[in-house]
């Protein structure tokens, strides 16, 4: 199976810096090497020269007294030998042919020579030159070079840094602009704070896009508001009505306690409603008294019951554990709602096995000991609309359960073991 490699991707501003760079290495690198080439050929040419010279000098002293060869400047040396033997030379010396001229190593020495040879009647003159001097101005000159291109560099790279700054200037402060924009607020023009025609094809299309969130916002707003007043005086009514037959003499016990229970989660969906209304309009400065949460957790409990026992179903194993109790800052119905969700969850895909509810300090766990979930699943179970293989559901509840959790700041785990079963760990802060 083919694995794609993550693409290491740059920012504006350190492309803009390689863009500028990239050019200006490349010349820097050409630079110095047409200096390094023009200093061997000009080392070529000067060396070749005074070689010439030096060797017409020797021979001409040569043809006058060979005692003479050491009148000759320092940093010559030269060798006399009969024509065709090199005996006594220096290996280096002896494939130099008449009139060819080599650099060479001498045996012990720490420079190089030029070396040439001329044959002079019957014997061969072999003439030197120490290169030390135009070695030491090869490395400096050189030096000077990378210098000269190092500093270019730096001030290439200063300039890029300023020329960065200048061109991101613009994008910073329309990110600046851009992160006080508030929702249901009146939003400030960006054009000016650009003063850039190519950005400003970005700001246009960016105040488009707002354009239609604030559309979708408005509209959004307006259902909450229509909701929260259409919702809120059904249930109001109905909660009377029941108030009402609950005061009829002629009630059985029986229907009395189903009218009770029917009261009850006429009242928690009440505040359900209320809570997701408030919920749905991101309101985050509200204050909330802080409440136990093992009598929620017990209600919950015993709603999950009468709902199956209603519906003519058994009655679900489950065994709650408050080894320590926890208080939350929340809407009981926020929390009453989450817990029924997670209970549901465990029923459903626990089967008739037990349930272990167990409330700890800051934590509340929920564990079915059912089939499990398949380990491809586990990433998506907290996916709007995702729906198991075996789910009955319609796909919101976890959905719903992550939701409050992170408005609230609690964080729900889940860990499973297929043909064991699932574990819901619900953490308070």
């Amino acid at each position: 199976m083919t694995r794609f490699k993550p693409r290491l991707r740059l920012g504006l501003r350190p492309r803009f810096l390689l863009a500028t760079l990239v050019p200006v290495l490349v010349v820097l690198g050409g630079m110095i090497y047409a200096v390094s080439s023009f200093l061997e050929v000009l080392e070529h040419d000067m060396t070749h020269g005074q070689l010439a010279r030096d060797l017409d000098r020797a021979t001409a002293l040569y043809k006058r007294d060979p005692d003479l060869l050491e009148a000759l400047r320092p940093g010559l040396l030269t060798f006399v030998t009969p024509r065709g033997v090199t005996d006594g030379l220096p290996e280096n010396l002896k494939p130099i042919e008449n009139s060819a001229s080599h650099e060479i190593w001498l045996p012990g020495a720490d420079y190089e020579y030029q070396a040439t040879r001329r044959d002079i009647g019957d014997h061969s003159l072999y003439v030197l030159l120490d290169l030390t001097p135009e070695e030491r101005l090869e490395k400096e000159l050189i030096g000077v070079a990378w210098i000269a291109g190092m500093g270019a560099l730096f001030l290439a790279v200063i300039v890029a840094l300023w020329l960065s700054h200048v061109v991101m200037r613009p994008v910073r402060q329309l990110a600046t602009r851009v992160s006080h924009i508030r929702p249901g607020e009146q939003r400030p023009d960006l054009r000016p704070v650009t003063g850039d025609r190519q950005l400003n094809v970005i700001v246009e299309a960016f105040d488009s896009v707002l354009d239609r969130f604030d559309a979708f916002v408005a509209r959004e707003q307006a259902f909450t508001e229509d909701a929260s007043h259409e919702l809120r005086t059904p249930l109001a009514t109905a909660i009377s009505s029941i108030d009402l037959i609950a005061h009829d003499d002629d009630l059985s016990a029986k229907s009395r306690k189903r009218l009770m229970r029917a009261r009850s989660a006429t009242t928690r969906m009440h505040e359900l409603i209320e809570s997701l209304l408030l919920f749905a309009r991101e309101q985050t400065d509200e204050q909330y008294s802080a409440m136990p949460v093992s009598p929620i957790v017990r209600e919950a409990i015993a709603m999950q019951e009468d709902m199956l026992v209603g519906a003519g179903k058994p009655r679900p194993n489950i065994v709650f554990d408050a080894r320590s109790e926890t208080e939350v800052a929340a809407p009981e119905s926020m929390l009453l709602s989450v817990v029924n969700n997670l209970l549901r969850n465990a029923i459903e895909h626990g089967g008739a096995a037990r349930i272990d509810v167990l409330l700890e300090a800051n934590q509340l766990s929920i564990r079915d000991h059912g089939r499990g979930i398949a380990p491809a699943a586990l990433s998506r179970l907290f996916d709007r609309r995702f729906r198991g293989s075996r789910s009955q559901g319609q796909g919101l509840g976890l959905y719903l359960v992550k939701r409050i959790s992170e408005r609230f700041g609690w964080q729900v785990a889940v860990s499973s073991t297929p043909g064991e079963g699932t574990c819901f760990d619900l953490r308070f802060g």
